[in-house]
Parts: C-alpha cells; structure tokens; sequence
C-alpha cells in the first residue's frame, strides 16, 4: 500500500534557538505552519513571540536551529531576500513615511518587489504597480485617503495603511505583529474581517495580546513562555489548558 506523501508545510523552524548573551530568549522552537491557515503565537511579555517572528523574517539571525519556507532552507537569506519569497512581517511600530502620501507609501512597497536590478528600474511596469497599488488600498478600505499625507491619518489608519504596504509585496506568509494594539472596538471589527480576506489568499501568522481577537480569527493557537512553545491547539483548547492558565491567562 502507498503511503501518501505528507504535506509540506508553508513555514517550519526546526529547533531554532536564540541567544542575547546568557539569555536564551528562543529555545529550540518547532513550529509548523501549514497553508492558508490563520495561526496566533500568544504568551506573556517575554515569552520569546517578537523574537521568533524576527527569525522567521530574517531580521535575526538563528544561534542554532533552521528556518524551511516551502520546503526550501531559508535560514541563511537575508530579510529582503525571504521578501522576495513571500515571508512578509509588519512590525509593531508603524514604519510608514509620515510625510509621503497614503498611495506613495504603498507604490514604494510595489516598486521594491518587482526592483532587483537596475534593468528591472527600466523595464518597470507602472500600470501594474497601480494595479497593486489600487489593490491594496481598496482590500484595506483606504483608497479614498489615497492623496493625503500619512501623517495626517488617524492611528488606526496608519495601521491600516502599514498592512495595505505589507499587501503590496504579495506575502504568502503575513506576519502581524499586534495589529490591534491601540485601535477602537469598532476598528478592531474591521481588523478581523480585513485579516479574514487576506487569508484567503496568504497563511497568517499573528502575535496578539487580544483574546477576543485570537478567538475571532484564528484556526490554531501557538502559546510560548520563558522562549519555549507550551500548548498548541484550537482556541477553546487553548482557553482551557491549565499550563496556559497559569501563565498566561494569570489564573
């Protein structure tokens, strides 16, 4: 009888590890992240989330252990080389530039993913980038705020147009890192639609503080502490596992 060949995951770290000095803020992490799923990496402050996410998108470097992205090993590319495969990260901090409008903001992001060379400066398809460009900002619903500084946009806006940037480099990884962090109910709502959409297309790898939000979004919760992963599991799982109780939840 034939086996069947396992599915290969989108993303998997394998036994990856990171240490700052004598801390070991990462250690020996496997994680596996199959194909269009929405997947929430919870834990306490300190737990390690940031700084796997920064080895998972190459902003750090691992001390030990790999990183595979669609089978292939990605653990020595550089950041804007795994960009270039689909593994993209949207930091904590809102890196957009305040004085540049809403559309630039998000043509820079398009034109960096198709400029290699500078032969792919002279051969660059502008329609096409405004075809992204429009995408983008309409999946986000900021396409009316196109011509206004970045500036000038309420917070929840520039967060919103830090995901549209994100979408414009076509992840087929998204990492969001605490995306409802300062926003209002009401946009918090919207959050989870957009994050909904953008799974159709792209697996979704979320750090969320919010519970409500885990709840709402994702298929399968990740839970780490003291660099470790603890639980794995749906989330009513995850609510009711006694380890993640006691460090997470605080009960």
């Amino acid at each position: 009888m034939g086996a069947m060949a396992p599915v290969t995951a989108l993303l998997e770290t394998k036994a990856i590890s990171k240490r700052f000095g004598g801390l070991e803020a990462v250690s020996g992490v496997d994680l596996r992240l199959g194909r269009g799923e929405v997947r929430a990496l919870i834990g306490p402050n300190g737990a390690g989330k940031t700084t796997l996410v920064s080895l998972i998108s190459g902003r750090l470097s691992p001390t030990s252990g790999r990183v595979l992205f669609a089978g292939r090993d990605v653990t020595s590319l550089r950041a804007w080389d795994r960009v270039g495969l689909g593994i993209v990260y949207t930091f904590q901090i809102t890196s957009i530039y305040r004085g540049f409008s809403v559309y630039d903001n998000v043509a820079l992001a398009a034109q960096r993913r198709r400029l290699r060379t500078l032969s792919d400066w002279i051969a660059l398809d502008r329609q096409a980038v405004a075809g992204d460009v429009e995408a983008a900002l309409a999946t986000v619903g900021l396409w009316a705020l196109r011509d206004q500084p970045a500036r000038s946009l309420a917070y929840g806006h520039q967060r919103l147009l830090e995901v549209a940037m994100a979408l414009a480099l076509r992840p087929e990884l998204l990492i969001l890192d605490e995306p409802s962090q300062g926003l209002a109910a009401a946009e918090i709502d919207g959050l989870c639609g957009l994050v909904r959409d953008i799974a159709r297309a792209a697996t979704v790898l979320v750090i969320e503080h919010n519970m409500a939000v885990v709840l709402e979004l994702a298929g399968r919760v990740t839970v780490m502490d003291q660099g470790r992963i603890i639980a794995e599991g749906t989330p009513r799982e995850i609510e009711a596992h006694a380890e993640v109780q006691k460090a997470y939840l605080g009960r």
